[in-house]
């Protein structure tokens, strides 16, 4: 943190004046989210023209995303104009359209996932591959796995990485029990977090879809159709090798479109928080490599392949190295400040008015979390008592029986494991666990399934 920010901040803290506090706090948000959205952007910017250079296959709605960002720099960052509502709007537009593309993208990754499952368990069986299990060695290494490490953290985390690849063995009452007694977890607590819990365990399933969740990318639809229509126990070698390549070829698909819109997104994050901070670029123009940034994104929005030989590029990128780690600095001393801030709002509006919303959508748009919504959801506030949790249990449960009604047994028990492993523990002692290892492993009598497990547990406990 410079010696500039770290004076204002004391002086903003003397502050007694609640209005006027706030009000200096909004000033140095707004001066530094620009500075450091400026640079971060210039960096990211160069990356994903190289990117987008190098591919073929990104949609022709992305790139006409990418071309009204690079207008938007163009206009603001490299000239110097009033922002529009007009331009706010798009570049908000920009954003939700991103964040849908990526919603899609999840989608399939889940629904690939669950017919991943089914694949690797018939395997061993359609290539003649299957293989004697010690039932009894496997439970203790995963047992001894799962609690080689005392801190609850990790052993929370092994276990779910175990019960994505355990068989399930569980009758759906059971996994209703299962259900309900996690859903309990959530009584007391804020609305919010219990419903934001069942729709993440909807859109794992797929019963919950994004829009557009067939159209946007059809050879990602063509693929999970037929993953979802095929007959497994009818499945040979050769039906079973198509299925992988196809299954195979839209996972990298995924990966690849992924990474773009990613990065596409933290652009548009750190272009929409210029477009917010647009008046504090005269303040900013004589930091330290905050002209080279915009020498860097005036390029960028050049429709020209960036020459890199060009010293005047070169000596841009070098005069930014280290900016926008110090800058990170001051970004997060900043957010701490906004948190006393938030704990103060209950007990005193003064800061709720449109500094304070613009405060709080800055902090959004310069988080780790690229796709966090910018609004927020008053339907959900209050108290998650009996009732709420009693009616978001009886919606799920009755949306998961029509699904598992819908499909076949190795299906439901490939969603099962998926959920399982989304979910706390249930299981409360080590004692459990181990008697649940020791029921679920003894209980398969799938020996193609068994060997899948053995390898892919034993593989889990190979990589600590």
């Amino acid at each position: 943190m410079n010696n500039d920010l770290r004076k204002r901040i004391k002086d903003i803290k003397k502050e007694t004046n609640q209005d006027a506090r706030f009000e200096k706090y909004a000033d140095c948000v707004k001066e530094y989210y620009n500075y450091y959205a400026t640079v971060k952007l210039s960096m990211n910017y160069y990356t994903i023209k190289e990117m987008v250079g190098e591919r073929s296959d990104i949609s022709s709605e992305v790139i006409k995303h990418l071309a009204d960002v690079t207008a938007l720099l163009k206009t603001y960052v490299v000239s110097d104009e009033e922002v529009s509502d007009s331009d706010i709007a798009l570049i908000k537009k920009i954003r939700g359209d991103v964040e849908r593309r990526m919603q899609i993208l999840t989608s399939y990754t889940d629904g690939y996932e669950t017919y991943e499952y089914i694949l690797n368990r018939i395997e061993a069986g359609i290539k003649k591959q299957v293989e004697e299990v010690d039932i009894d060695e496997l439970s203790s290494k995963v047992f001894q796995y799962i609690f080689s490490n005392n801190d609850k953290v990790v052993i929370n985390s092994k276990l779910q990485l175990v019960m994505s690849q355990l068989p399930v063995r569980m009758t759906k009452a059971k996994f209703y029990d299962v259900v309900t007694n996690t859903l309990n977890i959530y009584k007391g607590g804020d609305k919010k977090a219990a419903a934001d819990f069942v729709d993440m365990l909807e859109k794992t399933t797929l019963i919950d879809l994004p829009p557009d969740f067939e159209q946007e990318y059809p050879m990602l639809y063509s693929v999970y159709h037929k993953l979802k229509d095929t007959d497994y126990k009818q499945v040979d070698a050769k039906a079973y090798d198509s299925l992988c390549d196809e299954l195979s070829g839209a996972v990298s698909f995924i990966e690849n479109e992924s990474t773009f819109l990613v990065l596409f997104q933290e652009i548009v994050n750190d272009t929409f928080a210029i477009l917010l901070t647009n008046g504090m670029k005269a303040i900013n123009t004589s930091k330290n490599g905050y002209q080279s940034a915009v020498a860097i994104i005036s390029a960028c929005t050049d429709d020209k392949i960036i020459d890199m030989e060009d010293k005047t590029i070169m000596d841009a990128f070098i005069s930014i190295e280290g900016v926008q780690e110090e800058l990170l600095e001051s970004v997060y001393v900043l957010q701490t400040m906004q948190e006393e801030f938030m704990a103060s709002i209950g007990e005193d509006e003064a800061c709720s008015g449109d500094a304070f919303w613009l405060v709080s959508t800055l902090d959004k748009l310069l988080s780790t979390s690229l796709f966090i919504s910018l609004e927020e959801d008053t339907d959900l506030s209050g108290v998650a008592d009996g009732d709420y949790i009693a009616k978001l249990r009886e919606m799920l449960t009755g949306k998961l029986t029509e699904l598992f009604d819908s499909n076949p047994m190795i299906v439901n028990r490939s969603i099962m494991c998926k959920l399982l492993s989304a979910m706390p523990i249930f299981l409360n002692s080590q004692q459990e666990i181990k008697s649940y290892l020791d029921y679920v492993l003894g209980n398969c009598r799938d020996m193609s399934e068994l060997t899948a497990c053995n390898r892919l547990l034993n593989e889990l406990i190979e990589e600590e």
